[in-house]
């Protein structure tokens, strides 16, 4: 069982090596998307945990000529083009909440991959990771337009539920979702949460 997770794993990959991708989880947005639809031609796009690039790279296909992706990380992200604008810094301090705010510009998609660096002691990872996604939400609660959509990676465990009770408060519509491209044994799970009230 675990070989084949491997196996499938490497071909996720391989895969992504072959279409340009920076990371095999670029399959993770193109999941999403094709079951979704949260990205639209003409959008303006903020991906947060951006580094390596994959989501991005994914986001400015969608978003076409006239669209417009943001992207954030405390790892740079660079070689995406001139349409591409990145904000580098920690989502978990209030600095940049008021960088974005000095773009001025109204999101209709906020997508959020972030996760910890692993410290190998599962509790904390997903206390980490927890507070990455409750940050992503607050994010797309200032900067997310009436209409628009939020993509949020978290662990599930503690903390699980209650991220999910803040995301209905905000979202007409919340999926809970795991992508084939996510390995089997991870924690990771995918909330969407679709047209903020």
């Amino acid at each position: 069982m675990r070989w084949d997770e491997e196996r499938r794993g490497e071909t996720f990959y391989k895969k992504a090596k072959e279409l340009g991708y920076r990371s095999r989880a670029a399959f993770k947005l193109l999941e999403i998307q094709e079951k979704f639809h949260v990205i639209k031609q003409g959008n303006c796009v903020l991906d947060l945990g951006a580094a390596p690039g994959s989501w991005s790279q994914i986001a400015l296909n969608l978003v076409g000529g006239k669209g417009t992706v943001v992207g954030n990380d405390i790892q740079p992200v660079v070689g995406l083009g001139d349409k591409y604008q990145f904000l580098r810094g920690d989502i978990l301090k209030e600095s940049i909440f008021e960088r974005i705010a000095k773009l001025g510009l109204d999101f209709d998609v906020v997508l959020s991959d972030t996760a910890p660096d692993t410290s190998g002691f599962k509790d904390i990872d997903i206390g980490v990771a927890c507070l990455l996604a409750h940050s992503s939400l607050e994010i797309a609660r200032k900067f997310l337009r009436p209409g628009g959509n939020f993509a949020c990676k978290i662990f599930q465990g503690k903390g699980f539920d209650e991220f999910l009770k803040e995301v209905k408060k905000n979202f007409r519509r919340v999926e809970i979702f795991k992508p084939r491209s996510s390995q089997k044994n991870s924690a990771e799970i995918f909330v969407l949460g679709l047209s903020k009230l």
